[in-house]
């Protein structure tokens, strides 16, 4: 539980410093109405379900929604029946502040993680800012995301999306696990 205190609280801090970037926070001396924001959802949580349901990603959920102030989505708890998936994935990405991406032993084992994963790279380096933060959950930044295809937990996965994916999209996760990877995050290793 002390891993996702940890991580919990400098998302609150990021949150607080990218609304104030934004203008979003604090008085305004004008009568006019501040701009509404250009975020529907202050966290879009990308996870592959099994690996974290009961452990980490739900105590970090439960924590960041406890006060209804911070706004989450989360594909297996906000997808509205009848959504087209990935339309409303790519939208709640696109309309979030930031990302927490739980980079688990059997994310990229999932075609649908890796695409919302290089859906939050493309956000990263758009003109809104979008700032991805990884967790490490039980998996080596250097040793299995930096290099995916060639070592590590991910190699088989990967192995497998050469033989039936593209190369193009296959290369495509590869690049966005490199780039995720080289982003200051949390190596969580522990039961929380």
């Amino acid at each position: 539980m002390g891993s996702v205190v940890h991580v919990l609280l400098l998302i609150l801090l990021a949150l607080r410093a990218l609304s104030t970037a934004a203008g979003l926070g604090g008085s305004r001396p004008t009568s006019n109405p501040p701009p509404p924001p250009p975020w529907r959802h202050h966290v879009f949580i990308s996870h592959r379900g099994p690996d974290g349901r009961r452990n980490f990603t739900d105590h970090l959920d439960s924590a960041l929604r406890r006060g209804k102030r911070v706004r989450v989505f989360r594909d297996d708890v906000d997808l509205r029946r009848g959504e087209n998936i990935t339309e409303a994935i790519s939208r709640a990405i696109e309309e979030s502040m930031l990302s927490v991406v739980v980079l688990s032993r059997g994310y990229a084992s999932s075609e649908y993680c890796l695409d919302e994963l290089v859906k939050i790279m493309k956000c990263r380096n758009s003109e809104k800012g979008h700032q991805p933060f990884p967790v490490f959950y039980k998996v080596s930044p250097d040793d299995d995301v930096a290099d995916p295809a060639s070592s590590g937990i991910y190699k088989a996965d990967f192995d497998r999306h050469k033989r039936m994916y593209s190369y193009e999209r296959v290369n495509g996760w590869i690049h966005a696990l490199r780039s995720i990877s080289h982003i200051s995050g949390w190596v969580i290793d522990d039961h929380t």
